[in-house]
């Protein structure tokens, strides 16, 4: 007697294809990585590209030297200055000159045509030192309009002193004579003086903003 035939079940092991094995934990090929060579480790004590900025160099100091050298070559270039135009007065000479003439009054060269250079020379530390900060270059100007006063007031001090044989240094008659010194050469001194004069601070901002402009350092402001 035969027995009716049943149709096997799909995932009853025996009949038709066999049963695919389920992926058990572990085993076959692990995943793949993402295509590209992994990113290199940074070295030890060295930091990771890309890090924090090289911080700017505080210039503080800076500008104090700048402050320092600028005071330093106005008063040198009273001393300078003062000498140099003491040098090319011949007081006796004006003396005989003026008698001859008749004139009560006696006419001392200037050389008030130097306040530009005097400026210029007043003005290159701050620039260089002081760079991108404006208020230290009209303080050049100031430096450099008091530098060509002194010095005009030195000058008449040497004149003086060339004038009574040594008596007196010059530098004696500046700080005892003071007074009269800076008479001697403002009762002289005409409006082309004073134009020439006014060089001098125009020229130290002027150099300043010049040289400061081509160092001005990250982040400052002009």
């Amino acid at each position: 007697m035969s027995q009716p035939w049943q149709q096997p079940q799909p995932n009853q092991p025996g009949y038709g294809y066999p049963a695919q094995p389920q992926p058990q934990p572990g085993f076959g090929p692990p995943p793949q990585a993402g295509f590209g060579p992994p990113p290199a480790p940074a070295g030890y004590g060295y930091p990771p590209p890309g890090g924090a900025p090289v911080p700017v160099r505080p210039t503080g100091s800076q500008a104090g030297l700048g402050v320092a050298l600028a005071a330093g070559a106005a008063l040198l270039l009273v001393v300078l200055y003062g000498y140099l135009n003491g040098s090319v007065v011949d007081l006796d000479s004006l003396i005989r000159d003026a008698m001859e003439d008749g004139d009560s009054e006696i006419k001392i060269t200037q050389l008030t045509w130097l306040a530009a250079a005097v400026g210029a020379l007043v003005g290159i530390p701050m620039g260089k030192y002081a760079a991108g900060q404006a208020g230290y270059y009209w303080l050049a100007g100031a430096l450099a309009l008091g530098s060509m006063l002194l010095g005009q007031t030195f000058a008449m001090a040497v004149v003086s002193s060339d004038a009574s044989d040594g008596a007196k240094s010059p530098f004696e008659l500046f700080f005892d004579n003071f007074s009269d010194m800076w008479d001697g050469w403002t009762e002289n001194a005409e409006g082309v003086t004073w134009l020439l004069i006014a060089l001098a601070p125009a020229a130290a901002i002027f150099a300043g903003y010049l040289l400061g402009r081509t160092r001005r350092p990250a982040g400052a402001l002009g």
